[in-house]
């Protein structure tokens, strides 16, 4: 995330000087940055421990339980329960998977399409949003960026040094907006624990008592941003929907 906000600098960059074709390459990068990000969370998330008949087998004891953790750790850390996706994001994360011998993982999981198809393939909630809010965004966007990155017409390498009204700074800043869209309906139903605001936790290091439910407080600017820019209907399947009891709707945080 923190070199996705490098990238963003960049393409801030780039927009002072009017150079829009690299504006719009980096923000591809942006966006299947983003996409790799909720492909290695989701993964993480399902990773294949104990079974739940397993762990049952267990008795709430110290020495049983720890008999319990012991198993669970031993059987994460081998391969015998872990999905293809699994050991290609393991790859990725010990910087093996550049090596030839791994091209068909790269080939499988690697690409911002494999990243969708994988989201949607794995997770009924991801795939709820993607067909009944995202689907006419995605291709739009994806169709843009494409055209600058291949450069489908020379006016997708004329906007890089021709001078540019602040039409082309709107489109640009609606094409990081609908990116951001995906990135967080997506999130707020893979992981909504990381939207939380800080309250919580600012008042237990203050040695103050944190105000009642204030743990389940999204971040102030994305409570704003979602209420102001998502369909109400998806905003209610997120909030209904995000399992950890997370407030994303405006009307929790009205006086």
């Amino acid at each position: 995330m923190m070199s996705i906000c490098k990238t963003l600098e960049t393409i801030d960059f780039c927009c002072n000087r009017d150079a829009y074709s690299d504006a719009y390459t980096l923000l591809r990068k942006c966006r299947d940055d983003l996409m790799q990000y909720l492909f290695v969370l989701n993964v993480i998330q399902n990773k294949h421990g104990l079974t739940d008949e397993e762990a049952e087998k267990f008795t709430i004891n110290s020495e049983s339980m720890m008999k319990m953790i012991e198993l669970d750790v031993s059987i994460l850390v081998s391969s015998e329960r872990k999905t293809d996706a699994e050991l290609a994001m393991e790859k990725w994360i010990y910087n093996v998977l550049e090596s030839s011998e791994n091209k068909e993982d790269r080939k499988q999981f690697f690409d911002t399409s494999k990243y969708k198809s994988y989201l949607v393939s794995n997770n009924e909630k991801v795939k709820y949003i993607f067909e009944n809010f995202l689907v006419d965004k995605w291709l739009r966007e994806d169709r843009k960026l494409n055209n600058y990155v291949h450069a489908n017409g020379i006016r997708f390498v004329m906007d890089n040094y021709v001078y540019q009204n602040k039409k082309e700074d709107k489109e640009l800043i609606e094409t990081l907006q609908n990116i951001t869209d995906i990135f967080l309906s997506l999130l707020s139903v893979i992981d909504s624990i990381k939207f939380h605001s800080s309250d919580y936790l600012d008042a237990l290091e203050m040695g103050m008592k944190p105000q009642e439910g204030s743990q389940y407080w999204v971040c102030p600017i994305i409570v704003e941003y979602m209420n102001d820019r998502f369909d109400k209907k998806l905003l209610q399947y997120i909030q209904n929907n995000e399992g950890n009891g997370m407030q994303f709707m405006a009307e929790y945080y009205a006086d």
